[in-house]
């Protein structure tokens, strides 16, 4: 009798995968409004509220085609939202095709009303930006700036035709509009160093802002547009082995006037520990008060924390003290608070909290066992942020006096096993070196007997797991897969390796990981013996498996330790470091006694010693991994009689943009895995 009630808990991957996902959400520029995207079985749309609940669909995208939405912003006067459709190219300037049609769709901006009536096309291309007055749209496109008048008065935008509004060297990124309109300005990447580009709208005329030997970026303008401020960094060395951590001048705060005259550095970070620049998540990194002030992340204490100084200069006060990071932050429309997400007081998650640009105690504004993220600051003082635990799938909510408001959004299906799915527990345990190491804990409800076990290792490298959906989509489709894996009777170890966000500076620059030496490597094997030493665990059945850098230590678990790990799953794993950088850098880098460090502490110099079977899986239009690593991999195994399943994705990218190849691959992987550990 037990064995059917178990049976008929059991779920499928399509159940579990089925929850929606809210995220990329924007306020509007008065902080009176929202938009948001979901993504509901592949179904891309964004949603909008004003007033801050009862958020509608205002898309009507209907097809698994793995042209995803994102890049939202809303017109002022909350009438319409603009937003890019579809996903950018790859370094031979091709746009991915998953749904390889003859001739692949291109990545496109779009304008929809707030009333939901039928998107208008704008124009190829990226970055959207809207001018304060409701009345143009900016973009880029392969790094050039285009611009079309827009009218959002009717039931409909009006869109003019697009034009290029100037042409110049190298490429731009990170536009943003003067207060008043009247000008553009731009991060201008040349290679190895980087212009701050103002383009006046009214004159026309192109400026740059102190030009100088280095790499400048991250403008941001006062609120009266009388001056604008940015990043400064040392440039790039002829040549520069990526191998070597050089010692450089440290970062830099700049300020100029608006026209880019009279440009002077206001502040430089000290020499050792915080000397290199650490952003923040958040698009913007510097923010401005009304009364003169600018806060911006820096790593001084070994954690990412903001700090604020008058932008006359001076000594910069530290706002958010304390053992933990700050990850994303907004200033409120009337620039006096931020807020921002934090892992204060909580390591393992994030929460919601607020500061004055002058200092004082933050105020948190959430706490509790789930997570929130991504906050946006509105007007009167309300905050919107996006709220998930190990049951709740990601959604959107508004905090207003204290309260937290859902602001609607697609509904969790009925399919979804929310009652069915474990609470993660928290763990930590000691790498063979003594390091502390975090990570989730997935135990069957089924607690009897021993289990199979699995140690899941995410990507990144430089990336946290939460004990609940995640603000990467990708990675709450893998927390799915880990909850899928424990309602199929498995113990599943989700570990927060070395070399990770989250714990401060050390852990995340950690000593020989990667290509210097796989330190990190020590992380996995300490966590295969915890699972080891578990009553609950078979220590014979133990299986690993992961994504991206997941994949490069589940390959190089089954390559050193096929002993332990009795099958794995590698989805576009590196499995050579050494041309794996070669092909970040376009050319062959690194002294023979560095290649031979990051040869060796790659999968494909313990080959000889693998003996486990394998699944293996990535689309060949990956822009993360290149698909060589796999041809590579696969080909050595095989020639070797290792048993080597594979599942390759034509024209599709590193993590898979339709839905339904995101199913196939995890939903065959994990039953392939599962019965090879069963």
């Amino acid at each position: 009798m037990l064995h059917v009630l178990l049976a008929a808990s059991l779920f499928t991957m399509s159940q579990v995968l089925s929850a929606p996902f809210a995220g990329d959400l924007t306020a509007s520029p008065d902080g009176t409004a929202v938009a948001f995207t979901a993504n509901e079985r592949g179904l891309h749309n964004v949603y909008f509220a004003s007033g801050m609940t009862g958020a509608k669909r205002i898309t009507a995208y209907s097809r698994d085609d793995g042209q995803i939405v994102g890049s939202l912003a809303i017109v002022p006067g909350d009438r319409a939202v603009v937003y890019v459709r579809g996903e950018g190219t790859n370094r031979r300037s091709e746009y991915p095709n998953p749904l390889s049609l003859p001739i692949p769709p291109k990545q496109t901006i779009w304008a929809v009303s707030a009333a939901g009536s039928p998107p208008v096309h704008i124009g190829e291309g990226y970055s959207p930006l809207v001018s304060p007055r409701g009345d143009r749209v900016v973009w880029l496109l392969r790094g050039q700036p285009y611009s079309a008048s827009l009218n959002t008065k009717g039931n409909s935008p009006q869109v003019g035709n697009p034009v290029r509004l100037f042409s110049i060297r190298g490429s731009l990124s990170d536009p943003v509009f003067s207060p008043d309109g009247s000008r553009l300005a731009f991060t201008n990447s040349r290679g190895d160093h980087s212009f701050i580009a103002i383009y006046d709208l009214g004159s026309r005329a192109l400026s740059y802002v102190a030009p100088y030997f280095a790499s400048d970026f991250a403008p941001a303008w006062s609120p009266d547009g009388k001056q604008i401020a940015f990043v400064r960094t040392p440039g790039t060395l002829e040549n520069e082995d990526p191998y070597v951590h050089y010692v450089k001048e440290p970062w830099s705060i700049w300020t100029a006037n608006a026209d880019g005259s009279s440009g002077r550095q206001i502040w430089q970070a000290d020499r050792g520990m915080g000397s290199e620049f650490y952003g923040t998540d958040s698009g913007a990194q510097l923010f401005w008060s009304g009364d003169g002030r600018i806060a911006f992340p820096w790593e001084k204490d070994g954690w990412r924390h903001l700090y604020s100084i008058s932008a006359s200069g001076g000594t910069a006060g530290l706002l958010t003290p304390g053992d933990f990071e700050v990850e994303n932050v907004s200033a409120s429309p009337d620039h006096s608070q931020l807020v921002f997400s934090s892992n204060q007081g909580d390591i393992d998650r994030r929460h919601i909290w607020s500061t004055g640009f002058a200092g004082g105690t933050p105020s948190q504004l959430t706490a509790g066992p789930d997570s929130q993220w991504t906050p946006v600051a509105l007007a009167s003082g309300i905050a919107a942020y996006v709220d998930a635990g190990y049951k709740n799938p990601p959604a959107v909510y508004v905090l207003h006096g204290g309260e937290a408001m859902a602001v609607g959004g697609p509904a969790v299906p009925s399919e979804f096993p929310a009652d069915a799915l474990v609470e993660p527990q928290l763990v930590t345990f000691h790498a063979p070196d003594g390091l502390l190491i975090h990570a989730q804990l997935f135990v069957p409800h089924d607690d009897a007997g021993k289990h199979c076990a699995i140690i899941f290792d995410h990507g990144g490298s430089q990336r946290q797991m939460l004990p609940g959906f995640h603000y990467l989509e990708f990675y709450t489709d893998l927390y799915e897969s880990n909850q899928y894996y424990a309602n199929h009777g498995c113990v599943v170890l989700s570990i927060n390796y070395r070399s990770g966000i989250m714990y401060g500076h050390d852990f995340r620059e950690a000593k020989n990981y990667g290509a210097e030496g796989g330190s990190e490597y020590q992380d996995v094997l300490a966590g295969a013996s915890f699972l080891q030493n578990r009553s609950d665990v078979d220590p014979s059945r133990i299986g690993i498996y992961g994504l991206s850098y997941g994949g490069y230590l589940t390959a190089l678990g089954l390559a050193r330790n096929s002993d332990i790990f009795k099958a794995g799953v590698d989805m576009a794993g590196v499995h050579n470091w050494a041309t794996t950088r070669d092909a970040d850098y376009g050319r062959a880098v690194g002294t023979p006694a560095e290649r031979k460090i990051a040869e060796d502490s790659s999968p494909v110099s313990a080959v000889d010693t693998w003996r486990s079977p394998v699944f293996m899986s990535q689309g060949d239009d990956d822009r993360n991994v290149e698909f060589s690593q796999g041809v590579d991999l696969a080909t050595r195994l095989r020639a070797k009689g290792v048993e080597v399943v594979e599942m390759v994705f034509p024209n599709e990218t590193h993590e898979n943009l339709r839905f339904a190849h995101v199913l196939q691959l995890y939903d065959t992987s994990a039953n392939w895995l599962l019965q090879k550990l069963k």
